[in-house]
C-alpha cells in the first residue's frame, strides 16, 4: 500500500476543489501534483541532510572522548615531563611510559625517574605500595614531583637518585646542590602517609624539598604528613600561605636548613605526635604571620638550632605539652620572637642551656612584625637546665605557675629594657637576673615573697615591682 504524505495529500484536495469550483483545466491540477512532490522530496532531504549531521557531530565527540581518555598520561618531550591529566596512579604511568630512559623499572618494585611527574589541575594521583607495587620511586638530576591537583602517597620511598653513585645525592650546608625535590605548591590536598621521603631538595624557591608554598595559582591546602620519616632534606617541610595542614606522628631527622617550617600566612595547622631530631637547623618553626597554629605533645630534642619557635608576627597560636630536651648553647628549647597573643603550656624541658626565651631584635633593627607581647607562659616544668627563661627587649608577657625543678643558674633573665609579668607563682630560691638596661619586674598575686631573705612583701594586696640593672634578687615565697 502506498502512503501518501500529509503535505501531499492536502495539496490534492485543494486542488481538486478548485477544479471543480473554477474549471480549472487537468493540465493545471498536475502541475500541482508535481510541485507537492518536489516540495515533500526537499523536505526529505534536508531531513536526511540533518540525520547525518548529528551522526557526525555524535562520532566527533565520541573520538574526542577517546583522544583525551589517550592524553591522560602522556609524555612531553621539550618539558621531560610525564604530564597525568586525569585521575590515575603509579602503575597507570608504568603501563603508559615504555621508555626506560624516562622511566626505568630496576625490578623489585623499584622506579628510577628521568623526568618531572606533574599532577595536572583537578586530578588525583595516587602512588601506592598496595595498589601499584611501588615500593621505591628515585627520581635522578633536578627533576620533581610537581602538583597542582591531589597527591596520595602511601608506603613508599622516595628520594633523589644519582645513577652514577647509585645512590641518593648528598647536600651542602648551603643548599648548593641542584636534586629533585617535591612541589605542591597549588595542590588541593592529599598526604604522605607510611612512607619515607628523604635526600630532596636544594636552596631554590619550589624546591627546597616536600614544598607547599605560595604560588600564582592560590595557596595549598588539606594536606596531611603522617606516620612517616622525613630526613636529609635541605627543608624537611616547608608552607607559604597553607592551610589546614597536619603534621602528625612522624620522625623529622637529619634535616639540613629547617625540619619544618610553615611560613608567609600558613594557618590552621597542627603539628603534633612528632619525634624531631639531629636537625643541623630549627625543628620547627612558624614564621610570618603564621596564625592558629599549634605544636603539642611532640619529642624534640639534639637539634642545632630552636626546638619549637614562633616567630615574626606569629600570633593567636600554642605550643603545649611537649618534652624537649638535649638543646645546648643557643638552640632554645622555645623561643618566641616578635609574635603577640600566644600561649605556651604544659612543656616539659629538661637538659639544655635555656628553657624558653620570649625576646625582639633590638629597638634599632624593629620592623613590622612589632614586638612580642601579650603571650602567656605558664604551667610549664624545667629540670636541669642553666637558665629557665629569658625575656630580652620585650614586654606586657605574662609568666605564671612555672615549675623548676633543677636550675644552675637562673630562673629568669631580663636584659635591654625587657619587663616580666609574674603571677600565680611559688618560689623557691628564684635567682632573677637584670643584664644590660632598665628592666622591670613585677610580681602580683603570688603570696607573700621574701627578696634576698631581707624584704618581706605580700603581692596579693600589692604587686612587687623592681627595675634591675647589671644585678641578682634572690625571691622565696614565705615558708618556704
Amino acid at each position: 500500500m502506498m502512503i501518501i504524505p500529509k503535505a501531499f495529500f492536502i495539496t490534492a484536495a485543494v486542488a481538486i476543489l478548485i477544479f471543480s469550483m473554477t474549471g480549472t483545466s487537468y493540465q493545471q491540477v498536475q502541475l500541482l501534483f508535481d510541485d507537492s512532490e518536489e516540495e515533500a522530496a526537499v523536505e526529505e532531504e534536508e531531513e536526511a541532510a540533518v540525520e547525518e549531521e548529528e551522526e557526525a557531530a555524535v562520532e566527533e565527540e565520541e573520538e574526542a572522548a577517546v583522544e583525551e581518555e589517550e592524553a591522560c598520561i602522556e609524555y612531553e618531550t621539550e618539558e621531560n615531563t610525564i604530564a597525568i591529566n586525569c585521575d590515575a596512579s603509579f602503575l597507570d604511568v608504568v603501563q603508559t611510559i615504555n621508555d626506560p630512559n624516562i622511566l626505568e623499572n630496576v625490578g623489585e618494585g623499584e622506579y628510577i625517574l628521568n623526568a618531572n611527574l606533574e599532577v595536572a589541575d583537578g586530578v588525583t594521583f595516587a602512588m601506592t605500595s598496595n595498589e601499584d607495587g611501588l615500593q621505591y620511586l628515585k627520581i635522578a638530576g633536578i627533576n620533581g614531583i610537581i602538583v597542582e591537583g591531589r597527591i596520595e602517597i602511601s608506603g613508599i620511598i622516595i628520594t633523589s637518585w644519582d645513577t652514577e653513585t647509585d645512590s641518593p645525592v648528598s647536600q651542602t650546608e648551603t643548599g648548593s646542590v641542584p636534586r629533585a625535590f617535591v612541589n605542591l605548591r597549588a595542590s588541593e590536598g592529599g598526604y604522605v602517609e607510611d612512607s619515607e621521603v628523604a635526600y630532596l631538595g636544594y636552596d631554590a624557591s619550589a624546591r627546597r624539598g616536600i614544598d607547599l608554598g605560595r604560588s600564582t595559582e592560590g595557596p595549598s591546602h588539606d594536606f596531611a604528613i603522617r606516620n612517616s620519616k622525613i630526613h636529609s632534606n635541605w627543608m624537611g617541610f616547608y608552607s607559604a600561605g597553607a592551610y589546614n595542614i597536619t603534621i602528625d606522628g612522624n620522625e623529622f631527622y637529619g634535616n639540613i636548613k629547617y625540619a619544618i617550617d610553615p611560613h608567609t600566612g600558613t594557618h590552621n595547622m597542627t603539628v603534633s605526635n612528632n619525634k624531631v631530631y639531629d636537625n643541623k637547623g630549627i625543628a620547627v618553626i612558624c614564621s610570618l604571620d603564621c596564625y592558629d597554629v599549634i605544636f603539642e605533645r611532640n619529642e624534640v630534642y639534639n637539634n642545632a638550632g630552636s626546638g619549637l619557635m614562633f616567630s615574626r608576627a606569629t600570633h593567636d597560636s600554642t605550643i603545649r605539652n611537649n618534652l624537649i630536651y638535649n638543646q645546648y648553647e643557643s638552640a632554645y628549647p622555645i623561643s618566641i620572637s616578635e609574635s603577640q597573643n600566644n600561649e605556651i603550656y604544659g612543656n616539659d624541658i629538661s637538659n639544655s642551656t635555656g628553657g624558653i626565651s620570649v625576646h625582639n631584635p633590638l629597638e634599632s633593627d624593629l620592623d613590622e612584625d612589632g614586638m612580642s607581647t601579650d603571650n602567656r607562659i605558664y604551667n610549664n616544668t624545667f629540670d636541669d637546665v642553666q637558665n629557665a627563661i629569658r625575656v630580652l627587649a620585650s614586654s606586657d608577657n605574662t609568666f605564671s605557675n612555672n615549675k623548676f625543678d633543677n636550675v644552675t643558674e637562673f630562673h629568669y633573665i631580663m636584659s635591654y629594657d625587657a619587663s616580666m609579668d609574674i603571677e600565680n607563682q611559688n618560689f623557691d630560691m628564684a635567682n632573677v637576673r637584670g643584664f644590660s638596661g632598665a628592666n622591670t619586674l613585677s610580681i602580683r598575686d603570688s603570696g607573700t615573697i621574701t627578696i634576698d631573705n631581707i624584704i618581706d612583701h605580700d603581692t596579693d594586696i600589692e604587686p612587687y615591682t623592681q627595675v634591675l640593672s647589671s644585678q641578682s634578687i634572690n625571691i622565696n615565697s614565705a615558708g618556704e
